[in-house]
């Protein structure tokens, strides 16, 4: 996705989200100069890109694209160091989730313990989901030229 979206196309930023206390994935890009269409394509593909992945580039050089996956996901989990106020914040959602230090440290290992197999089974998964929801952030004049131009969209 990344490899389309951001360096092939031009966009400031390709995402994937995954949240474990609801199960909904947020695939999402970032000042995108491309026609909705062409993103969401690649958004459609993406189960297809990690099942190709899975037989080469994942497991390439002793599977060093999971573990930068995993330096990367762990990095975001912990971040820097925080604010007084920042802290306060986390604390609060955290307490409100119901998120304990435990349960923390019990993601991490799972993150630690990522395989191939879990990229496999993301890709099924994502693969499976019928009826995705699509929001578009734009400007109510690109959302028009979007609603003439695109019949797959309702500006709303």
């Amino acid at each position: 996705m990344w490899d389309v979206i951001r360096a092939k196309n031009g966009a400031y930023g390709a995402y994937s989200r995954f949240s474990s206390i609801d199960g909904i994935a947020t695939l999402f890009t970032y000042r995108d100069p491309n026609s909705p269409e062409d993103t969401l394509d690649a958004f459609h593909g993406a189960a297809d890109t990690i099942l190709e992945d899975a037989k080469s580039s994942l497991t390439r050089d002793d599977n060093a694209a999971i573990t930068t996956s995993i330096i990367g996901t762990i990095g975001g989990l912990d971040g820097s160091a925080l604010s007084a106020n920042d802290a306060g914040w986390v604390s609060l959602v955290r307490y409100l989730r119901g998120e304990s230090a435990l349960s923390r440290q019990r993601r991490r290992r799972e993150m630690l313990n990522t395989s191939v197999d879990d990229f496999v089974d993301y890709a099924i998964r994502l693969k499976s989901w019928k009826t995705p929801s699509i929001a578009i952030v734009a400007s109510q004049s690109a959302l028009n030229d979007m609603e003439r131009e695109m019949s797959m969209f309702k500006v709303q």
